[in-house]
């Protein structure tokens, strides 16, 4: 038997129609929907992204300005130091300079100071050896026959020797001078004489050639030489 297929009735055609309608405006709805959420999240991924590198590029930024000011002192403070270990280096080689003059210039004053307290102290020292001698030789006249005998001792190779003094010396050491003159380690032919021109403390020996002096001006000039 055949089957007879019964037409829908046209409520339910309708209902139908509007089932899967709706269905099919529900799916597309959510699909853009959620295509716009991310649309959006892309969007504020990207400008967190544009953000970030704006924040990061501006500490980039900023370190780099930083690491040149750095720098900058860095090379300021260098060339500072430079400058002031140059400044410092002149200024002690100046100062030194200045300590070489002074001590040069003190040891010019030293010398001179020196020198003329040696000057003063050696013409000190004579002239008290000059008056403790004279006043020795008032009180023993014979120093100058001592004085006399070195002289005459000491021209070994002369064969013929005057010892020449003042009259009034002459006069008082006489025995006393011949005495000495009579030693023979002296050549034969010496003998005394007396001689106005001399002082009365002067002692000459003259032989052949010249004379040596061997009185009290003749001692302080020996004295003096080795006071020199």
């Amino acid at each position: 038997m055949a089957n007879v297929l019964k037409s829908t009735s046209v409520p339910e055609r309708t209902k139908a129609a509007h089932d899967i309608s709706g269905l099919a405006g529900f799916n597309l709805s959510d699909l853009a929907d959620e295509g716009r959420s991310r649309l959006d999240q892309c969007r504020t991924q990207v400008r967190k992204m544009l953000d970030d590198a704006k924040v990061e590029a501006e500490k980039l930024r900023l370190e780099a300005e930083e690491r040149g000011y750095q720098e900058g002192l860095k090379r300021a403070d260098a060339d500072i130091e430079k400058r002031v270990q140059k400044e410092s280096e002149a200024r002690a080689k100046e100062s030194l300079s200045l300590i070489n003059q002074a001590v040069q210039k003190m040891h010019l004053t030293y010398d001179g100071w020196m020198n003329r307290y040696s000057q003063s102290l050696q013409s000190i020292s004579l002239a008290v050896a000059e008056r403790i001698v004279r006043r020795k030789l008032v009180d023993e006249p014979e120093i100058l026959v001592q004085w006399a005998e070195e002289a005459l001792t000491s021209t070994r190779t002369a064969t013929k020797l005057t010892l020449a003094v003042h009259p009034e010396t002459l006069a008082q050491l006489g025995d006393s001078l011949d005495q000495m003159l009579a030693s023979p380690s002296l050549p034969e032919q010496t003998h005394v004489e007396p001689d106005e021109s001399l002082a009365r403390d002067s002692v000459a020996v003259r032989q052949l050639g010249g004379e040596i002096q061997a009185g009290l001006d003749a001692q302080l000039s020996r004295l003096q030489e080795l006071l020199s």
